[in-house]
């Protein structure tokens, strides 16, 4: 999987997993389903994960600052994994087709009608644009960086000034 969407196949699964190829093959048939079983692993961890939090579903700015906190703590040896397998399900038309709904999931849960509302939708599209452009190593950032750059987005949709810093004072 370190070798980009090419390197995503049955047989690098195996040898990672330390499994003969059949028995990957036998739990999954094929590529396109290995990947559909990912895709549903990572949409019910994400729906645990919001579960353990609690938070009331019919509440965007809850369910946005929640999405931001989870996004800010993506693991590392998850983010290393993840661009290949992105790039896999954006090769299907039909996992396009789930990964704009769970999309849309997230961007209906806001009521764009109102001021807070569009808001949250700036800062929902702005912390996946940059959670995607550091995963595909697009932007360089250092892990204090990347929780910075979470913590003003929060504190932009929770209505509070965000702390300028001048970039001297941090050489120094």
């Amino acid at each position: 999987m370190a070798k980009g969407p090419a390197g995503l196949t049955i047989a690098a699964v195996a040898e990672k997993m330390g499994i003969t190829n059949g028995g990957v093959q036998y739990s999954f048939r094929s590529k396109e389903a290995m990947i559909a079983a990912m895709f549903e692993r990572w949409r019910e961890e994400y729906a645990d994960r919001m579960a353990q939090l609690q938070i009331d579903t019919d509440d965007g700015h809850a369910m946005t600052r929640a999405h931001i906190d989870l996004t800010r703590n993506f693991d590392e040896c998850s983010r290393r994994r993840v661009p290949s397998i992105l790039v896999a399900i954006l090769n299907s038309p039909q996992h396009v087709a789930l990964t704009r709904a769970w999309y849309r999931d997230r961007v209906d849960a806001i009521d764009a009608t109102t001021d807070e509302g569009r808001m949250l939708r700036v800062a929902l599209f702005a912390i996946e644009g940059a959670f995607l452009m550091r995963l595909f190593g697009l932007v360089e950032m250092e892990p204090h960086e990347w929780d910075e750059l979470a913590a003003d987005v929060l504190r932009l949709i929770d209505r509070e000034p965000v702390a300028a810093v001048s970039m001297t004072s941090r050489a120094a």
